[in-house]
């Protein structure tokens, strides 16, 4: 079936358009198209009409414009991306940052600092404004997209304050069985009735983790998710908790104890050593899917990387937040790559990370890389894609008339604009460029644009 909102059928003439903005820059970096020197994006309404050379698409558009049509230049020095997305965080946390600044020597230590600081927010319930700051944030660093998950109902319209486009995801989590049968559903669908009052861009579910639900959650709430057409995003594999054994006890392929007996958590199974990974346990309850992506993927061994891709499940990485909350090792950033899994990059939350700036992540994700052993010349064009793309697909919003992550006809006109050194004068100059904008490109970005809206501007033009 084809859609034919937005569509322009061959054969047949566009409208003409009366007002048209391009934004030019030394280097552009479409990401589903090989990176344009002396490039050029034209934007009508809020859309991408055209991207390319300038003076393709100054010919281009004489055809599409009326005879009276203005059309405004804005000309950038450095680099034009499509904006940033953030595959995971918890904006409501965004005044948390004291937990951040902590020293940890173990998982359990920051949360229970975490639990302490939370507990004495509630009594203020301060959840819209930290929301709202941590969007702004987000805006200013070239970001135009996230996926948040939000806890308590006041921070939900985050996103939406600054015409951000992602999901929500509401978060259900220390739910035991009985409890969740007697009166989970009831309670979510409240919640997501409040959340849909709000001017949302999207609403998903989140089910927290294995080790904070109980099965019967992990059963529910794919099904309610799918019938309500909504994504899901997961914790998973972030703890050491939530390792298996390898070669796994239990698998997709051995599952005469996952049939013989009712698992009544993640944890029952664990104390009876059945060494079965976090990630093998949600899947076998029905739980992953090409509608889900997990965060952090830290304790992700070689079978769980398998059913991860073998679902079609992306995940979003947070280097920085690993580190700070002691979650034991860093992910396999090195495997996940070599093995083609969907990745993508998340700040966390400013209770786990120094700043909401992805770039910072991609700077550590290209250093964990290399001393992972990963040796391919294609990193900083496989974290570019990571930063967009790949956050775009892990919530499937990377096709469709609402694309983002892309420079392309009819995309969403999406763009940030990074004050580097840009050499273009060799493809070498050209790939140092790159790697400048991934190593060192965390607090440069002067402008971003959401959908033809500028949303940012710090002196770009």
């Amino acid at each position: 079936m084809i859609s034919t909102e937005a569509a322009v059928w061959p054969g047949n003439d566009p409208e003409l358009v009366d007002q048209v903005t391009l934004y030019s820059a030394k280097l552009v970096i479409p990401v589903t198209g090989p990176v344009i020197v002396d490039g050029t994006v034209a934007v009508h309404g809020n859309r991408v009409i055209h991207v390319g050379k300038r003076h393709w698409v100054m010919e281009a558009l004489k055809q599409e414009t009326t005879k009276n049509a203005t059309i405004t230049e804005h000309h950038w020095d450095g680099v034009l991306t499509p904006g940033l997305i953030n595959a995971h965080t918890h904006l409501q946390y965004t005044g948390m940052a004291e937990v951040g600044r902590g020293t940890y020597d173990r998982f359990r230590a920051w949360e229970l600092a975490f639990n302490k600081v939370y507990a004495e927010a509630q009594q203020t319930q301060p959840w819209k404004q930290w929301a709202e700051d941590g969007a702004r944030q987000m805006v200013e660093s070239g970001t135009t997209a996230a996926a948040d998950i939000v806890t308590d109902l006041d921070a939900a319209g985050a996103l939406a304050s600054q015409g951000m486009h992602g999901i929500a995801y509401w978060e259900v989590m220390g739910w035991h069985n009985d409890e969740w049968l007697a009166k989970g559903r009831t309670e979510l669908s409240r919640q997501l009735r409040k959340m849909s009052q709000e001017r949302l861009p999207n609403l998903g579910i989140s089910p927290h983790a294995p080790y904070t639900l109980e099965s019967e959650p992990f059963v529910d709430l794919p099904d309610i998710a799918r019938r309500l057409n909504m994504r899901l995003h997961i914790h998973l594999a972030e703890t050491p908790l939530e390792a298996g054994t390898y070669p796994p006890v239990l698998t997709t392929y051995s599952a005469a104890d996952w049939r013989d007996h009712d698992w009544v958590s993640y944890k029952q199974l664990k104390e009876v050593g059945k060494g079965a990974s976090a990630i093998q346990f949600v899947d076998q309850l029905g739980s992953l899917g090409p509608d889900v992506h997990i965060a952090h993927g830290v304790w992700a061994d070689k079978e769980d990387r398998r059913i991860l891709r073998q679902r079609g499940v992306g995940v979003a990485l947070c280097p920085r937040s690993n580190r700070i909350t002691n979650t034991g090792k860093d992910a396999p950033i090195r495997e996940y790559l070599e093995e083609g899994n969907l990745v993508a990059v998340g700040t966390d939350s400013l209770s786990s990370t120094p700043s909401l700036d992805l770039l910072d992540d991609a700077s550590m994700l290209y250093d964990l890389a290399r001393e992972q052993g990963y040796t391919s010349d294609d990193l900083t064009h496989r974290l570019i894609r990571m930063l967009t793309l790949g956050g775009a697909a892990s919530m499937g919003m990377h096709v469709g008339v609402n694309r983002i992550g892309q420079i392309n006809a009819g995309a969403l006109a999406d763009l940030a604009f990074f004050d580097i050194p840009v050499d273009t004068s060799s493809p070498a100059g050209i790939e140092e460029t790159l790697e400048t904008l991934i190593r060192h490109g965390a607090g440069t970005n002067r402008a971003t644009v959401i959908a033809g809206r500028e949303a940012y501007n710090n002196g770009a033009w």
